[in-house]
């Protein structure tokens, strides 16, 4: 007797049906139905004040995550956005990008390269961000995806701060 079976994907799931022989769990005529979920890494929403400057700090991530872009929450009203960011883990550096400017998807940067973020493993993050981006007035917060610090931030007036957290999703 032959043996078939057939995959497909298509709004998050991932569903498999199974047919003969009739030896096979369920006579050979099961249907499966797997949730297919990605893992983003979201600060959600930050506040008012808010300023341009240099964002230092560290992710450490409650998953895997698999990135391809940043996005940054804006203040209303405004063109809050990235203009740099690197990510790095001790001397490596996994991933590095300047802003194209008021261009198609402004509001990302959007990496050369898919790169995983690893679950438990601490990444550091320089991110220097334009306009008036949200910003999350704590030094450390746990957020969708994991943690995430500020060791300083930099304003446009060379004033140094330590609990100003962009506010950023990574996926």
């Amino acid at each position: 007797m032959a043996a078939f079976g057939s995959t497909g994907f298509s709004g998050g799931y991932i569903y498999y049906w199974q047919g003969t022989p009739s030896s096979w769990e369920c006579g050979g005529d099961a249907f499966y139905l797997f949730e297919f979920q990605e893992f983003v890494f979201d600060t959600g929403n930050g506040t008012y004040p808010s300023t341009a400057g240099k964002h230092n700090g560290t992710i450490t991530p409650s998953c895997n995550i698999s990135v391809s872009k940043l996005y940054t929450y804006p203040c209303a009203g405004t063109g809050g956005h990235t203009e740099y960011v690197k990510i790095w883990r001790g001397s490596e550096a996994i991933a590095e990008k300047t802003w194209n400017g008021y261009l198609g998807d402004w509001y990302n940067i959007s990496f050369n390269r898919t790169f995983i973020l690893y679950k438990n493993e601490t990444y550091n993050y320089t991110i220097c961000t334009g306009s008036y981006p949200q910003i999350i007035h704590e030094q450390t917060k746990d957020v969708e995806g994991g943690t995430i610090t500020c060791t300083s931030f930099e304003d446009a007036n060379g004033k140094v701060h330590t609990d100003w957290i962009p506010a950023i999703k990574l996926y």
